[in-house]
């Protein structure tokens, strides 16, 4: 069966009694680990038994691709389930899979992450054509799924957060779940239990290397210097940045961009327009957005932002390389820079 994304909470929670094995997969690794570890905990009490719990990888499957059948003919010691965890590429993990589905898994419960899938994937149509079996979609999260990540963590700790706070969380976070999730800890940490978090104290807190990166490239994009746009994509790929987070990081520049000239536009000097800006524009890069306000101007800084969007939906809809499609883009707008100057 296929979990629609709506219903996966509920499955997580509790699965049909009829399904034996679940398979994690997507482009989100860290949301694939968290959703696995939180159906594995259904089944035992310590992933990390070896008595119970068996842990099998690509490799391992390509050489031997029984030892799933085998491992689930393997009585538990300490549990009522034999829990087998599996990880690797789709393509290795194809062939086991099939002898799985098709073997005794009354007494066991496989759960499989799998990497370098699409939903086109031949294991993935296993799954979800299975009826002991289930497959579960895991992509970058959505600003709505990022918003109620940060509202569930803050409320464990009851702490009060800014609506303002949690738009700029969601504008910086989204690529990975667990990436997602550590940030949103530290700043509840940075608050402390009881406490609050403000907008200010947001920004200071995910001031990390990975946001100044993203403030380098939509600066060099804004500003038309093609060679600091380069250097800055390359240590973003180095880091392993997604496309999409860095598209949404040059969104949120180019829309500060035209709001400031709309407040230009009504009458506000660039100074004032850039110090009214929310969430607020870092003091060292005052003197750059002034330049880029005067140039790029309201109509020019939206049309940038509807290119910066449409870049976006490309990628998303998995038929193009996300890199590229995220490079050629912000080249664009570099060259459309200098022609605006």
């Amino acid at each position: 069966m296929k979990v629609p994304p709506r219903q996966i909470s509920a499955f997580l929670r509790q699965p049909p009694a009829e399904i034996r094995a679940a398979l994690f997969h997507g482009t989100d690794a860290g949301l694939i680990a968290e959703r696995s570890k939180t159906l594995a905990l259904l089944y035992t009490a310590d992933p990390d038994d070896v008595f119970s719990v068996t842990r099998l990888d690509g490799d391992q499957l390509v050489r031997d691709p029984s030892l799933v059948t085998d491992a689930a003919a393997s009585i538990a010691m300490f549990s009522d389930v034999r829990l087998i965890m599996v990880r690797g590429r789709g393509s290795d993990l194809l062939e086991t899979c099939k002898l799985a589905l098709g073997s005794d898994l009354s007494a066991s419960f496989v759960l499989v992450e799998a990497y370098d899938t699409t939903t086109r994937h031949a294991l993935v149509k296993l799954f979800e054509g299975a009826d002991n079996a289930a497959a579960i979609g895991c992509y970058e999260d959505s600003d709505a799924d990022i918003a109620t990540l940060v509202q569930q963590i803050m409320a464990r700790e009851q702490i009060t957060i800014a609506e303002d706070a949690i738009r700029f969380i969601t504008s910086r976070l989204g690529s990975n779940r667990m990436v997602s999730r550590m940030e949103i800890e530290k700043l509840a940490l940075f608050a402390g239990q009881g406490r609050s978090l403000s907008l200010d104290d947001v920004s200071l807190a995910l001031g990390d290397s990975a946001t100044l990166t993203i403030t380098d490239i939509a600066s060099a994009a804004a500003d038309g210097d093609s060679n600091a746009l380069n250097q800055a994509l390359t240590k973003a790929w180095h880091e392993d940045m997604s496309a999409v987070m860095v598209l949404r990081g040059c969104q949120g520049y180019f829309r500060q961009i035209k709001m400031a000239a709309l407040a230009m536009a009504n009458g506000a000097t660039a100074t004032a327009a850039i110090r009214i800006l929310r969430p607020p524009v870092h003091f060292k890069l005052h003197g750059k957005m002034t330049s880029h306000v005067k140039f790029w101007r309201e109509v020019y800084g939206g049309e940038a932002l509807n290119r910066l969007q449409d870049a976006e939906l490309t990628i998303k809809s998995g038929c193009f390389d996300d890199r590229v499609i995220c490079s050629q883009c912000l080249l664009g707008l570099a060259l459309r820079a200098k022609n605006l100057r």
